[in-house]
């Protein structure tokens, strides 16, 4: 397949080979991949891949994948929660904005109410708040403070779990309740019970009238 160097900036068909994406590509074994693929194609499904705009198609298209720092995007879009090669150590409790934590913390007892007391993943609107509260900050702090806003979510649905027990030792999730039973419970009562314990945050009360 023709690969012709035209112009200036090193681009062929359009593609720019000294930027970032590419080089994110090419540092990835992306383009050996392409290029793999091609050398097991028949004719016909060669012909087929030419008319569907061959290896430039493909190329533009995982070029997409990454930012313009050539960081890889993530399926909402977002580049900074690649955890490749990382193991733990992005697993670091660190400062989340309250105002994130609010939106959790209405968001998490909205769908408690609603689902009653099950985790719908059909239905739930969790990872917009999570996409926006990682585009709020910078990309180093995404993974870590994503890690510690899903510890919040778990204490507040946690919290919110142990109220309706408490004032119904026979509810089972699933099962309808009174709402009026989580009416005080408040974001603010449920940090206050909230420890740090490793990588983790966990509740330092049995008080589940929060």
């Amino acid at each position: 397949m023709s690969m012709n160097i035209s112009g200036l900036g090193n681009t062929y068909n359009g593609i720019n080979t000294n930027s970032k994406q590419y080089k994110a590509l090419k540092e990835k074994g992306r383009l050996s991949g392409i290029m793999q693929n091609e050398a097991m194609m028949s004719a016909e499904e060669r012909l087929i891949y030419e008319t569907f705009g061959g290896r430039d198609t493909i190329i533009k298209n995982l070029m997409k994948q990454f930012d313009s720092d050539g960081d890889l995007l993530n399926a909402n879009g977002v580049a900074g929660m690649d955890v490749t090669g990382k193991g733990t150590s992005w697993q670091q409790l660190t400062s989340v904005s309250e105002e994130y934590r609010q939106k959790m913390f209405d968001n998490v007892k909205r769908e408690f109410i609603k689902e009653n007391g099950i985790s719908n993943g059909d239905t739930t609107k969790r990872s917009d708040i999570f996409k926006d509260y990682q585009l709020s900050v910078s990309k180093d702090k995404r993974l870590s403070g994503t890690w510690t806003l899903e510890q919040y979510e778990g204490q507040y649905r946690a919290a919110m779990y142990a109220a309706v027990k408490s004032a119904n030792p026979n509810w089972k999730p699933g099962q309808k309740f009174d709402t009026s039973i989580l009416d005080n419970v408040k974001r603010e009562s449920v940090e206050s019970t909230l420890v740090k314990n490793g990588n983790r945050l966990v509740r330092n009360s049995i008080d589940v009238s929060v």
